[in-house]
């Protein structure tokens, strides 16, 4: 009994620190809003200073294969290398 009593705590103290809300605004059709937030009251449709996070752009390889041609894998990365291109971490 003492276990269910401390795993029920537990539970309660976790859900606790991902709390969400509701969205506090209104749709179109003037029913509530049923997206859910973390921060603040209103969700990322309703609130007017909510900026997209910019992604980033996937860009041709630099690198060259063992034949000596370009390398056709796109990337991510910041210098513009694939993972079969990075330098290798001593």
């Amino acid at each position: 009994m003492k276990e269910i009593k401390l795993s029920v705590a537990a539970l309660l103290i976790a859900s606790a620190s991902f709390a969400q809300t509701q969205c506090t605004s209104l749709t179109k059709d003037s029913l509530q809003c049923k997206n859910v937030t973390r921060q603040g009251n209103q969700c990322y449709l309703h609130n007017a200073n909510y900026i997209k996070p910019s992604k980033k752009v996937a860009v041709l390889c630099t690198g060259t294969t063992k034949a000596g041609n370009k390398c056709k894998n796109k990337t991510k990365n910041t210098n513009q290398l694939c993972h079969l291109h990075q330098p290798k971490k001593d």
